[in-house]
Parts: C-alpha cells; structure tokens; sequence
C-alpha cells in the first residue's frame, strides 16, 4: 500500500510546475494591469490637485491694474498649476495641455473675460472665453483651470490610450486690480 502511495506522488511531481506555467502568465498580466490602471489613476489625481492649487491660488491674488497684464498673470497661473501637479505635467509629457481663465460676466456690461490656453509645445495663447461651460451663475467671478494630458493602461499586449483631464472652478474673491 505504501508503495502505491508512493509512485502516485512520484506520478505528481511536475504537476505543480505545469500548473504554474500555465497560470502564471495570467497572473502577470492581470498584475501588469493593476499597475498601470494605478499609475494612471495616480497621475489623474496628480492634475486635479494641480488644477485646483492653481485655482485657490489665482481666486485670492489681485488682478493687474491694466487689462495688457493679465496675460501675465494667467502665465503664473499656468506655472502654478505646474508646479502643484508635482512632475505630471512636465514639457516631456505627452499630449499636456492646460486653459486658464478668469471669467467676469460684469451683468450688463461688456464681458471682461480672459483666458489662456498651453499646448502640448508649451505654445501660450490668449482668448476671451471661458475654458469650459462650467454652470455657474452669469454674475458670478470665478477662477477655471482645465489641466489634461494623455496616459494609458497597459494589459499584456494590449495597449489603451487615456486622455485625462481634470476641471476646476474657483469662485473669485479677491479685490483690486480690473
């Protein structure tokens, strides 16, 4: 009877590298996967948090006395929102591009609304429209910035392409300037 017991496990001895083989490219895979969905995610995070330093920043500094300095003061929110992305939207990310605005509806009067956009070059132009239709009332001064870059999830061989943006509204509340 021993003996019997004991050819059944010498039967069995490669079963468990076998098993392994097959699985374990599977596992892999899926690990693979996890990384990269938490990678994106991360970098997701990383622009809202930047979007939004950016924002709180510009809704508390005084705009410039004269309207040909906004331009300037939207370039440091720019670089604002760079630096609070913590190295996510660096000049060799891929597909970044990043719109400013400081939107004033002024009721009746003229619109006094500027903004600002950066391309994936770092090339900055200048608008006079909101980034985005974000709901807010028509009365209301407020801050948008509107961060997004490109990423992707990675499974085994399969590759897909993300586009992340990440949009952020600040009410204005600083006084002085325009």
């Amino acid at each position: 009877m021993r003996r019997a017991i004991r050819r059944r496990r010498q039967g069995d001895r490669g079963a468990a590298v076998v098993e392994l083989a097959i699985v374990m490219p599977v596992i892999m895979i899926l690990l693979l996967g996890m990384v990269s969905g938490a990678s994106s995610w991360n970098q997701s995070q990383s622009i809202g948090h930047g979007g939004q330093v950016a924002a709180r920043w510009a809704s508390t500094v005084p705009l410039p006395a004269v309207a040909t300095d906004m331009d300037d003061w939207l370039d440091d929110v720019i670089d604002q929102a760079i630096a609070g992305s913590t190295s996510t939207m660096d000049a060799d990310d891929p597909g970044r591009a990043i719109c400013v605005a400081f939107v004033d509806p002024r009721g009746a009067a003229a619109d006094q609304t500027y903004s600002r956009r950066m391309n994936a070059a770092g090339v900055r132009t200048d608008a006079t429209t909101e980034c985005f239709s974000d709901g807010q009332p028509s009365t209301e001064r407020r801050v948008q910035v509107v961060m997004q870059r490109s990423s992707y999830i990675e499974i085994g061989f399969l590759r897909q392409p993300l586009t992340l943006t990440r949009q952020v509204v600040f009410r204005y509340e600083a006084d002085g300037g325009l």
